[in-house]
């Protein structure tokens, strides 16, 4: 007692008016003990259903022949049985208890329960004792299995089957089927417990020892439906109105498949024993903190839920055993109820107080634990989905009690656990205590869940207990889940892409040595006009001599605008020889916006032609080189293009200095330039484990330049030895776009994810050439990428490619090759490719295991600069690198994505409002900002749609805003 006081004084305010509650609560089912009144059985009307019931006879109804909420019991027989004794003992079972004997049929159109009168019991019995013993077992099992499927029919028959095998003269196997409606897990202790008693007793020729039943579950059903009303149930109800308000709609586990449809429920399951110095330590660990081991478990699986699912409201169901009255308890009957345990982990900074919480959340739901699970439901009208709980989807219990063994005399009596086929939740933790361990049984759906999934998820569970134990006073966000192994594998294995590629070149550099390699090879053909790489160097030399006399040099920005030809080619290379770095202006954008990339890039010089000089903002000042106009006067520098060589040597860039700006939209209504040095480009260029290159390859070169994709098509085909297909001005159709592919001989090809879908469907005859097709710049469909590889040509790889602009063009990629491909529902985006590394992490930059979603951060040599002339967005994108080398960079990507068990990566969508079009990034927050400039606009908003095949090809932008006046404008 002293020791129970001082526990007492200990208890915080709020857990000590909890405790007040709780036991307040209790004093008032004790005096309510009486009201359960045995009710008369001469009515012949039936009886209610209890709520419990109720909501599995809806379940039954809705998917008739379901086996799902089948009760087996497996009950192994050791010594001489007698057979008589055992027939008396289930007889008496029966008799004693209506609800084994009860049925249920339609009044008015509603289910009441019909007690039949009590009858000798019938089973079958059937001999394997001829089998041999591996033979018996098989059968053993099969028969199990068999009666476990067997469905009930509620309105024809009686929810309860026994039948029994003889494997031989001193063992036997009873299989015990009930349906749920009738009976719950404290039940079967019951059952057991009386059996025993009864067969005992029956041997020895001796009548029942057990007491009669004051009550039966027909009783306590028609005093729940009396004791649920009013006060009592409007005061229990708005404890869980409050604590339930706002709860999230569902937990975000990653599944791993498809949704599956109601009928697939196949249970699966996962195991794992802890070991007994770490049960030992959390058995301590509760006692020292005052709360129950439960309590501490499901502290630990919120917090595993946590960091699976990325959020931190997290609700979970637990069944409790709902005998909240002593005369319940020696019944047999449905009485278990779920409690909905929601508890906000945001505001803990610790463990200890996160097991607070929950310890809180657990002693209010019993105070509160009289409102069936399915009444809340009723009330609180959750969002209803027949293929998934209401309210919850995870469930925890923590079962104590060991499994049933007695001793009758000379036999022996011992229930063995049977598996459940089908899986009443999307996931169920059953933790269990024996000899001293915990023991871990993770029943899920095997069609939304992997088995290694799983199996991670339990090891997870063990690292992060005994991270616990250790330092319960540690942040959330420190707590472990990784195993060392898992460590050593996400940081080094599936990052290890350290390759040799010339890091200190630049590009004009490897062109140079290049054309001195293959001079008279065709390096650059379109539209007729082609150039030779001894061509191609010479008339790159000349404008680079011309624009290093007009001030170009090392990270001197170029703004250019030309359209697709051979002379744009020429332009882009002179830029970079002469040190320079080019910003591709496309003619058709505002000229507000060409203005502010001008003055942003703080532009030296503007390439362009006559034709598109009217384009280019009059008001930015800077030099115009009109390229068509100028070049006579540019060739005249043959003459002296040795000394300009040399010139040209002293200004021009390393491999550390800008090769291109490219602006990419920026959610706050500002574009933000994205500075990307030659390094940069060698990383991508300058390796073959993504894709071919070499002299026998033909790029298409069609992306705008502004588009990083031109990246790759340029120096991928120019700094290799390859050819270079430059599609003529313009927007080419789908059927002039295949016919340049096909006419060209084009073995390379970079396609948007939203052209791919289109040629593959329309002018699929124009791929079957192409060697090496890479795709990307949004979500691949699968369908699409089925077709195409079941249809190209042998040999043919599909490669999506991955890759934000600040990480120049492809950080991750994943090939394709082959006849059809079997996909699980998304094309993974791959493997960083050579010098490149990807992270997976949680909003606390921790990494997360395999299977986990979590935003995708780039480090390696592919990183950009930063941001152009933009240091705190630089500083706010462009993290420290915590895993790599001192002074190493992350990047912040902004996607959603998750490692898969082979290393390869899943993408998942935005973390943002972000989204691509034709390949280019678009923020709608640019959009808004722009919207709400205007004078009469206060509010707007911006939305992406999909069409019906996925793609964002067709997008249409819902824009409304909100006038002066308050009436309300909207444009498609």
């Amino acid at each position: 007692m002293v020791d129970i006081a001082k526990r007492l004084d200990e208890l915080n305010p709020e857990k000590r008016r909890l405790l007040e509650l709780l036991l307040k609560k209790e004093r008032e089912r004790a005096r309510h003990s009486s009201a359960i009144r045995r009710q008369p059985r001469d009515g012949g009307e039936g009886f209610p259903l209890s709520f419990a019931q109720q909501r599995l006879w809806f379940i039954e109804q809705l998917e008739a022949g379901s086996a799902l909420y089948n009760i087996p019991i497996v009950v192994r027989l050791v010594g001489a049985l007698n057979l008589s004794a055992l027939e008396q003992s289930l007889t008496e079972l029966v008799r004693r208890h209506e609800t084994l004997r009860t049925g249920f049929q339609l009044v008015e159109g509603e289910p009441v329960q019909v007690i039949h009168p009590p009858e000798p019991i019938a089973f079958a019995s059937t001999d394997l004792s001829r089998l041999s013993e591996v033979e018996r077992e098989t059968e053993v099992r099969g028969l199990a299995e068999e009666e476990a499927r067997l469905p009930f029919d509620l309105l024809t028959g009686r929810p309860l089957r026994v039948r029994l095998l003889k494997l031989s003269e001193t063992k036997h196997v009873l299989l015990f089927t009930m349906h749920h409606i009738i009976s719950d897990g404290w039940s079967l202790g019951v059952i057991i417990r009386e059996v025993a008693a009864l067969y005992e007793a029956f041997s020895r020729g001796e009548d029942s020892p057990l007491e009669e039943l004051s009550i039966q579950y027909a009783d306590y059903a028609v005093w729940q439906r009396e004791r649920l009303t009013g006060e009592v149930l409007t005061e229990q109800l708005d404890y869980w109105k409050r604590k339930l308000d706002g709860a999230p709609e569902a937990l975000e586990l990653p599944t791993g498949r498809a949704q599956a449809t109601v009928h697939e429920r196949r249970a699966a399951h996962a195991r794992r024993t802890l070991p007994a110095e770490l049960t030992a330590r959390l058995e301590e660990l509760s006692r020292r903190e005052g709360v129950t081991l439960f309590m501490l478990l499901l502290a630990a699986f919120k917090v595993l839920l946590s960091k699976y699912s990325g959020q931190e409201d997290i609700v979970v169901g637990s069944p409790i055993a709902g005998r909240t009255q002593p005369e319940l308890e020696p019944l047999v009957g449905f009485f278990v109820n779920t409690l909905v345990l929601r508890t906000d982990l945001s505001e803990a900074r610790n463990f200890t107080e996160a097991l607070r919480r929950v310890s809180q959340t657990c002693l209010g739901a019993y105070a509160h634990q009289e409102v069936p699970f399915e009444k809340l439901v009723e009330e609180l009208t959750p969002g209803r989905d027949i293929n998934q709980t209401p309210l919850f989807q995870v469930v925890f219990m923590l079962q104590n009690t060991p499994r049933q063994e007695a001793r009758l005399g000379g036999l022996t009596l011992i229930t063995s656990d049977t598996p459940a086929r089908d899986a009443k939740f999307e996931l169920m933790l059953v933790a269990g205590q024996h000899h001293g361990r915990l023991e871990l049984t993770l029943e899920y759906r095997e069609e939304l869940y992997e088995a290694i999934t799983m199996a991670r998820l339990l090891a997870h569970f063990e690292v992060l207990l005994a991270d616990i134990v250790a330092d319960p006073e540690q942040s959330l966000a420190d707590l472990q889940l990784l195993t060392t192994r898992e460590l050593r594998q996400l940081h080094l294995e599936w990052n290890r892409t350290e390759k040799p590629y010339p890091a200190d070149s630049c590009i004009h550099e490897l062109f140079r040595e290049q054309a001195a390699l293959t001079p008279e090879t065709i390096a650059v053909t379109c539209a007729g006009e082609q150039l030779t790489y001894r061509e191609l160097d010479r008339r790159s030399d000349l404008l680079a001599a011309y624009l290093s006399q007009r001030g170009v040099g090392a990270d001197s920005v170029v703004g250019l605008c030309l359209e697709r030809s051979v002379e744009m080619v020429v332009c882009v290379l002179g830029i970079l020889k002469a040190g320079g770095a080019y910003l591709s202006l496309d003619a058709t954008l505002p000229a507000e916006r060409m203005l502010f990339m001008l003055r942003d890039a703080q532009a030296a010089l503007l390439l362009t032609s006559e034709v598109l000089a009217g384009a280019l903002p009059e008001s930015y000042a800077s030099p115009r080189v009109l390229i068509d106009k100028e070049w006579p006067l540019i060739s005249a520098l043959a003459a002296a293009r040795d000394e300009l060589h040399d010139a040209c040597r002293q200004s021009r860039a390393s491999s550390e200095n800008l090769a291109y700006v490219s602006y990419t939209s920026g959610s706050t209504g500002v574009p933000k330039g994205v500075a990307v040095t030659h390094r940069n480009v060698m990383r991508l260029v300058c390796n073959n484990d993504y894709a071919r290159f070499g002299a026998d390859e033909v790029f298409l070169q069609y992306a705008p330049l502004a588009f990083d994709a031109s990246t790759f098509e340029l120096w991928g085909s120019l700094l290799r030895g390859g050819r270079l297909v430059v599609v003529p001005a313009g927007k080419p159709t789908l059927r002039e776009l295949g016919e340049v592919i096909r006419d060209s001989g084009v073995t390379t090809l970079w396609l948007t994810a939203g052209l791919f879908h289109l040629m593959v469907d329309e002018r699929m005859e124009d791929l079957r050439g192409v060697r090496q097709l890479l795709a990307g710049g949004d979500v691949l469909s699968v369908k699409h990428v089925q077709k195409f590889l079941s249809e190209a040509k042998e040999g043919s790889v599909l490669v999506n490619g991955y890759g934000p602009t600040e990480s120049t063009t492809f950080a991750c990629c994943h090939p394709l090759a082959g006849g059809t491909w079997d996909a699980c529902g998304s094309v993974p985006i791959g493997r960083p490719i050579a010098n490149t590394q990807v992270y997976i992490l949680d909003r606390h930059l921790r990494p997360v295991p395999a299977g986990i979603a979590g935003e995708l951060y780039i480090a390696g040599d592919g990183l950009a600069r930063g941001y152009l002339n933009r240091p705190e967005l630089t500083a706010e994108r462009f993290l420290p690198d915590p895993f790599g080398a001192a002074g190493g960079r992350l990047y912040r990507t902004g996607d959603r994505a998750r490692f898969l068990s082979d290393g390869s990566i899943e993408y998942l969508g935005r973390v943002d409002y972000q989204v691509k079009i034709r390949g280019f990034r678009i923020e709608l927050g640019e959009i808004e900002a722009a919207l709400t400039a205007h004078t009469q606009v206060a509010e707007a908003v911006v939305i992406a749609r999909e069409d019906e095949a996925g793609d964002k090809r067709l997008v249409a932008y819902l824009v409304a805003g909100v006038v002066d006046d308050g009436s309300i404008v909207a444009t498609a």
